[in-house]
């Protein structure tokens, strides 16, 4: 299920204090899009996600955040994949371990991507003006795009290998100022069929989506049965 939830969302360059209340911090969003998880606007000191499917936990995501809003410990575990992610904040790098390997995620001067490097084999990622993932690339080919609306929401992710387009998603959301989570992806595949996500949520005051209902449909000919998933977002504030 990992692979699908990493194409469904995969994915500022002020500091990550500046209009800390009204934007995204730029390293959770980033994080968010690498990471499969609801990024939550405002100035954040930590974060607990539950993805369930079928009766069964198949996510759990934990983010702390320090008064800087700088990310000083990541943990993510997926029990029915035996995935387990866990990372410190030592000296300007997250580092820790991926299923008992190396993992390191190098950050820039103001706290936000740079590099990730798992066990040796590192992408790199370019920002846009406002900080967010532009594009990533391995062993210096460009692997991913990714372009936003005036809003600085994600309208298109494209995925490319030897400069050819492999999927594409489309985002398209019900209204972004009020129920930021609120969307429909629909993914084009040359290879294979695609999809259509839709995402729905219940949202606090602080417009923290405390419970989400994500449906996927493959798009294959005759079509299977979707796929549902129910997401719930706990977040503590400075």
């Amino acid at each position: 299920m990992s692979k699908m939830l990493a194409i469904l969302v995969g994915a500022l360059f002020f500091s990550g204090i500046a209009n800390a209340n009204d934007n995204y911090i730029p390293i959770l969003y980033n994080l968010s899009t690498i990471f499969d998880f609801n990024p939550v606007k405002g100035p954040i000191k930590s974060l607990d996600e539950h993805v369930v499917a079928n009766g069964k936990e198949i996510q759990e995501i934990k983010l702390e955040f320090d008064n800087g809003f700088c990310v000083e410990n990541l943990t993510i575990n997926r029990p029915t994949e035996g995935y387990s992610l866990q990372l410190k904040l030592n000296g300007g790098i997250l580092e820790g371990q991926k299923n008992g390997k190396p993992f390191f995620i190098e950050l820039s001067k103001d706290c936000n991507l740079h590099t990730v490097n798992e066990n040796g084999d590192k992408m790199e990622y370019t920002l846009n003006s406002n900080g967010m993932i532009k594009d990533t690339f391995y062993l210096g080919g460009k692997i991913s795009e990714h372009f936003y609306d005036k809003e600085s929401n994600l309208v298109r992710s494209v995925f490319l290998s030897e400069d050819k387009i492999l999927s594409k998603n489309e985002v398209t959301y019900a209204d972004s100022h009020e129920r930021p989570l609120d969307y429909k992806i629909t993914n084009f595949s040359g290879n294979s069929g695609g999809f259509i996500a839709t995402n729905s949520c219940k949202y606090s005051e602080q417009l923290v989506p405390t419970l989400c209902q994500l449906t996927v449909q493959k798009t294959d000919s005759p079509p299977p049965r979707p796929t549902k998933m129910t997401v719930s977002t706990k977040v503590e504030f400075y």
